[in-house]
C-alpha cells in the first residue's frame, strides 16, 4: 500500500468521522419520525357513502378499520353553501331606501348548531358577538364572498368529533378589510374541535402579503401547518417560512391533475408511498375519483385505504397521526461538518488543478491545509459563504470522483471514486442536514452546478491533458467531422433533458416508469437512473474501448456520460428531504446493478457491435 493512497483513506475516514458527528441526530430523528397518517377529505366521503346507502359514520368506521387517520374538513365559501353544501343560506339583499346592498346570510331554521354557528359567523364578519339576530347582513356582493371564507364545515366538524379522528382543517380566503378574521375563526374551531394540523384553502393565502396573523396563531397555538408539496399557492412559501417549524410535509394530487396527466389509481397510490419513503412526507391526502367516475364506489375507497395503508406499514411505518418533529428536535449545523464541507472541497479543487498542471510542493500543501480551516469557519458563520461552498462543492466533488474512476483505464478504480463520492455527498447532508434544507424552506444551490459543471469540467481536462485526441485549438481549428456533429448534438440533447427534468418527476416516458416501478418493489430503494443506464455502463464500456484501443475519437462520449453518472451520485445526498440510510442504500444498489447492466453492454460491444462494424468496415480505428 502506497503512502499516498494510506494518506488519502486516513483523510477519507476522518472526513467521514466529521460528517457523522453532523449526522448522527438526523439519523436519530428520522429513524423516530415513522408516525403518518391518511387523510380522506370529509365531503367526499360523505358523498360516496350516501350513494352506497351508508351513514357516513358507518363509512368513517370502515375507513378507520382500513387505515384512515384523519378527516380533512374545509372552511365553507360563498361558492359551497349556494351549492348546498353546510347549513346556512345566501341570499342577495337590498336596501333602496338606505341606499345599501350586499348578501343576508341565514342559519337553516332546526339547526342543531344554531347558536354556534350565529356565533362564528358574527366573529367571521367582525359583528358584534351580543346580537342575537338569526340573520346576518353583510354589505359585500356575492360575488365577493364566492370564495371567501363564511362558516367551518360543520358537518364534518362534528363527524370527526364523532368518530375520534384529528382533524386536518382548511381555513378559507377573507375579505380583504378582514383579512385577520381567517385566524380568528382557525383560534374558534380549534378550542372546540380536535384539530391536529391545517393549510389555508384557496390560491392565494388569507392576508396576503401579511400572512403572520396565521402563523402567529398557529405558533400560539402549537398547531402545525402542513407543507403541501409542489403548491403554487400565493403567500405559501412566506407562511411555511414564519411557521416553521411548526411544519409538516403533506403530498395530495387533485382530481383535475389526476384527469390531465392520466393517472391511474395504481400509479396514485404509487406516488404516495415513494412520497412517504423517499421524501419523508408523514401526511398523505388520498382524494376519491372524480364525480363523472360513475363505476367508483365507496368500497373501491375503502379497499384503496386498506391497499395503502398494508403498503406504508410493511415498509415500517406507524399509521398514526404525525407530530411536528423539528419543532421538537431543531437540527443545526456545526464546526465538524463545516470543516467537513470545507476538506471536500478544497481538495477536490486541488486535484483538480493538479491534474490540469499544478505543480505541487510544501508551499502549497501548507496553503492547502490553511484554506480548509479559514474555509471551514467562514461555511460555519457566514449564510452566503456557506452556500456558495455546498453550490461549488457539489459539482468539484463529482469531477474528481469520474476522473478517479477513469485513471488508468482500469475497473479497480471505480471503488476508490465510490468512496470518494459517497464521502463527499456525507459532507454535504452533514453540513445542510438543517431543518430549513430538510423542510424545503431553502433550496440548496449545487443541484444544477452539478448537471452542468462536471461534463465541462472533465471535458476541459481531458483537452488539456490530451486524453482526447487533439487539443481544443486543433478541434476548433479543422472542419468537424459528421460523427462528432451528431454526438455533440446527442450530447447537448441529453444534457439538456436532464437538467430539463431534474426536479420534475412528470416529464418521463412510459417505459422508464415501469422500469424504475419494478426496480423500486424488487430494490426498496431504486437506484437512480443516470447511475444504473448512463454513468457506471459508460465507464465499463471506456476502459473497454481503451484495453482494445478502439474509437479514440469517440471515447469522450463515455467520459463525459462517467461524469453525468457521478453527478447523480452527489445529487442524492444532495436532497436533504430524502432519509439518509435510503440515500446510501440507493447508491449501493445503483453501484451494483449498474455494474450489471454495463457489462451486459460490454458484451454486446464485443460480440455483436465490433463484429458488425468489421462486417462493415476491415479496420476499426
Amino acid at each position: 500500500m502506497t503512502r499516498k493512497f494510506l494518506l488519502t483513506i486516513i483523510l477519507f475516514a476522518f472526513v467521514i468521522s466529521c460528517a457523522s458527528y453532523g449526522l448522527v441526530k438526523r439519523v436519530r430523528l428520522e429513524r423516530d419520525n415513522q408516525n403518518l397518517a391518511i387523510i380522506a377529505d370529509y365531503r367526499e366521503v360523505a358523498g360516496l357513502a350516501k350513494n352506497a346507502g351508508l351513514e357516513v359514520d358507518d363509512a368513517i368506521q370502515l375507513l378507520i378499520k382500513n387505515g384512515v387517520r384523519g378527516l380533512m374538513v374545509s372552511e365553507l365559501t360563498g361558492d359551497n353553501i349556494t351549492h348546498g353544501v353546510g347549513q346556512a343560506e345566501l341570499k342577495e339583499a337590498k336596501f333602496p331606501e338606505r341606499g345599501i346592498e350586499g348578501t343576508m346570510i341565514t342559519i337553516m331554521p332546526g339547526s342543531p348548531y344554531k347558536d354556534l354557528l350565529n356565533e362564528w359567523l358574527r366573529v367571521r364578519f367582525a359583528v358584534d358577538e351580543s346580537s342575537d339576530s338569526g340573520d346576518l347582513f353583510v354589505p359585500m356582493m356575492f360575488n365577493v364572498l364566492k370564495t371567501a371564507g363564511i362558516l367551518p364545515d360543520i358537518d364534518g366538524l362534528e363527524a370527526a368529533k364523532r368518530n375520534n379522528l384529528p382533524i386536518y382543517y382548511r381555513p378559507a380566503p377573507s375579505p380583504g378589510h378582514l383579512s385577520d378574521r381567517a385566524a380568528i375563526m382557525l383560534k374558534r374551531v380549534h378550542e372546540k374541535y380536535n384539530v391536529a394540523v391545517f393549510t389555508p384553502a384557496g390560491e392565494i393565502v388569507s392576508g396576503y402579503p401579511d400572512v403572520s396573523t396565521l402563523a402567529k396563531t398557529a405558533h400560539e397555538l402549537k398547531l402545525p401547518l402542513a407543507i403541501v408539496e409542489f403548491s403554487k399557492q400565493l403567500g405559501e412559501p412566506a407562511l411555511n417560512r414564519l411557521t416553521s417549524p411548526l411544519l409538516i410535509p403533506l403530498h395530495s394530487v387533485t382530481n383535475e391533475e389526476m384527469s390531465a396527466r392520466r393517472i391511474t389509481r395504481s400509479a396514485l397510490r404509487d406516488r404516495l408511498v415513494r412520497a412517504a419513503v423517499e421524501r419523508s412526507v408523514r401526511l398523505l391526502l388520498l382524494r376519491t375519483a372524480p364525480p363523472t367516475s360513475s363505476e367508483f364506489v365507496f368500497n373501491d375507497f375503502a379497499n384503496e385505504v386498506k391497499i395503502l395503508s398494508d403498503e406504508l406499514t410493511s415498509r415500517g411505518f406507524n399509521m398514526s397521526m404525525p407530530r411536528a418533529v423539528f419543532a421538537d428536535d431543531k437540527l443545526n449545523t456545526n464546526i465538524f461538518a463545516a470543516f467537513a464541507l470545507s476538506v471536500m472541497l478544497v481538495l477536490s479543487l486541488y486535484a483538480y488543478l493538479v491534474r490540469m498542471g499544478l505543480r505541487v510542493d510544501s508551499k502549497i500543501n501548507a496553503l492547502f491545509i490553511a484554506a480548509c480551516v479559514v474555509l471551514a469557519l467562514a461555511v460555519w458563520k457566514v449564510a452566503i459563504v456557506s452556500r456558495l461552498a455546498g453550490a461549488i462543492a457539489a459539482p468539484l466533488i463529482a469531477v474528481e470522483a469520474s476522473l478517479m474512476a477513469m485513471d488508468s483505464g482500469k475497473n479497480r478504480n471505480l471503488l476508490y471514486a465510490f468512496v470518494f463520492a459517497v464521502t463527499g455527498g456525507l459532507a454535504l447532508a452533514s453540513f445542510f442536514s438543517v431543518t430549513s434544507y430538510m423542510l424545503r424552506l431553502q433550496t440548496f444551490s449545487g443541484v444544477k452546478f452539478t448537471l452542468i459543471l462536471p461534463p465541462v469540467m472533465v471535458l476541459l481536462h481531458d483537452l488539456k491533458r490530451r486524453i482526447h485526441p487533439e487539443s481544443l485549438i486543433e478541434f476548433l481549428s479543422r472542419p468537424p467531422l459528421w460523427g462528432e456533429l451528431v454526438l455533440i448534438g446527442v450530447l447537448l440533447a441529453g444534457v439538456g433533458l436532464i437538467i430539463f427534468r431534474s426536479g420534475n418527476v412528470a416529464f418521463i416516458p412510459g417505459f422508464e416508469a415501469r422500469i424504475r416501478d419494478t426496480l423500486e418493489r424488487l430494490l426498496i430503494a431504486r437506484p437512480r437512473t443516470r447511475e444504473v443506464f448512463i454513468g457506471y455502463p459508460s465507464l465499463l464500456l471506456l476502459n473497454f474501448l481503451v484495453s482494445k484501443k478502439l474509437f479514440a475519437r469517440y471515447r469522450e462520449i463515455f467520459r463525459i456520460g462517467v461524469a453525468l453518472g457521478f453527478s447523480s451520485v452527489i445529487n442524492s445526498f444532495c436532497h436533504f428531504h430524502t432519509p439518509l440510510m435510503m440515500i446510501l442504500l440507493r447508491e449501493f444498489n445503483g453501484l451494483w446493478t449498474g455494474l450489471i447492466f454495463g457489462a451486459v453492454v460490454v458484451l454486446l460491444v464485443k460480440f455483436v457491435v465490433i463484429p458488425c462494424l468489421k462486417l462493415i468496415k476491415p479496420v476499426i480505428s
